[in-house]
């Protein structure tokens, strides 16, 4: 269960939990569920290969990472991956192509959320101009045989990578 062990409302004690998604509150009749995050990534190709983050932070520092991030209020999925390839990348996409999406499970600082990665494709035909900002060490170009699966930081991630090279 999350680490939620009083009620927001009144500070109670006594939390039901019906459901993993949802807890109650049996002092005040408090009612939260506990929905999924929606988050974005983005399988950039060019040439050939596929182009991967270096995580700054936690969690997974130091894993290759899809560039992308979770998506604001009153944000929709494709301006959330926009903003965070400007953020990520100092880039500009004109029209991300979205493939696929897959559950995961976020570990932050002690929390576990639950977010759904909406996965998408942009294609280059010339490597465009990157500088790794905000949440990355650096980047990586990798050609489709030199991708180690077990460096990718997040299982939705190592799933929609393998889906991608499969399919595509």
């Amino acid at each position: 269960m999350p680490a939620i062990t009083r009620c927001p409302q009144c500070g109670g004690v006594r939390l039901s939990w019906p459901s993993r998604k949802q807890f109650s509150c049996d002092d005040c009749g408090f009612l939260l569920y506990l929905n999924v995050a929606a988050a974005v990534a983005v399988i950039i190709e060019c040439r050939g290969r596929l182009l991967f983050g270096v995580r700054k932070h936690e969690p997974a520092r130091g894993m290759l990472d899809l560039p992308g991030g979770f998506v604001d209020p009153d944000e929709t999925a494709e301006e959330a991956l926009r903003r965070e390839l400007r953020e990520e990348l100092q880039i500009d996409v004109p029209n991300p192509h979205y493939l696929f999406s897959f559950p995961n499970r976020y570990l932050y600082r002690g929390i576990e959320y639950d977010t759904l990665d909406l996965i998408f494709l942009v294609r280059f035909d010339t490597p465009p101009a990157i500088t790794a900002g905000d949440d990355l060490e650096s980047v990586l170009w990798l050609s489709r045989d030199a991708i180690d699966f077990g460096r990718i930081g997040f299982p939705s991630l190592q799933h929609a990578v393998r889906r991608y090279l499969e399919t595509s």
